[in-house]
């Protein structure tokens, strides 16, 4: 790079996350633990009521059970596995891009993911688990990431997010009992909402740049958030 270029040395993604960003994320797995065990504890219909049921939603109007189901959970290893990514997604979330996009938006739309996933299946399904949610959030986040963190090539950026999602989320097993169709529709939709949210922002976005070289600004001003913050 020639030494006179201007050069981006701080972005969105590199200042600290937002105070309360550990306890929004805590209190979001104490949320889903306890509709868990509490599905858990009731009957006898399976998962206390709270699974996705197509009949139940699409003909009796549940719609309910679009966000409960997302809480509920088969078992332990079923929790923990989403939990890890919910607790890891819902602090960066909330930290860089505050209450709307976490927790409110990411809930509207797993609740989207969950209705056209049970769209597609036939009737008696039962939907449970957060993977669909936590695959929204993962989508929102690396495409995020590829459109706000210009302190690397875009190149490096594209291969960083796929290199990650390759890694920690492309199954390198298929069974039966796993709903991938909703983890497809949740990443598809978490990409789409960075996209619509990058757009509208953009310009805020960008404000939280800091350049050196030729072209750099004045000094950034410390502590201040961007203007969707809640």
């Amino acid at each position: 790079m020639d030494p006179q270029e201007p050069r981006i040395t701080e972005t969105l993604l590199s200042q600290k996350p937002r105070n309360h960003s550990f306890l929004v994320a805590t209190l979001s797995l104490l949320a889903m633990l306890n509709l868990t065990m509490l599905a858990w504890r009731s009957g006898p219909e399976p998962f206390g009521g709270m699974a996705a049921v197509p009949e139940r939603i699409l003909v009796d109007g549940e719609y309910w059970r679009l966000w409960t189901s997302m809480a509920v959970h088969a078992d332990i290893s079923h929790f923990a596995s989403n939990a890890v990514f919910i607790g890891f997604f819902g602090f960066l979330l909330y930290g860089y891009f505050g209450f709307w996009i976490y927790p409110v938006w990411c809930l509207l739309l797993g609740a989207l993911t969950t209705y056209l996933s049970v769209l597609t299946y036939p009737p008696g399904a039962q939907l449970v688990g957060a993977s669909g949610l936590v695959y929204l959030m993962a989508g929102f986040w690396l495409t995020m990431y590829v459109l706000v963190e210009r302190r690397h090539s875009r190149g490096k950026r594209f291969l960083q997010a796929i290199g990650f999602a390759v890694l920690v989320f492309f199954p390198t097993s298929f069974h039966e009992q796993i709903s991938y169709r909703t983890h497809a529709i949740g990443f598809g939709l978490g990409l789409v909402q960075a996209v619509a949210f990058f757009q509208i922002y953009k310009s805020r976005i960008r404000s939280a740049e800091v350049v050196e070289g030729p072209a750099e600004r004045g000094p950034k001003v410390e502590g201040v958030e961007p203007e969707w913050a809640d």
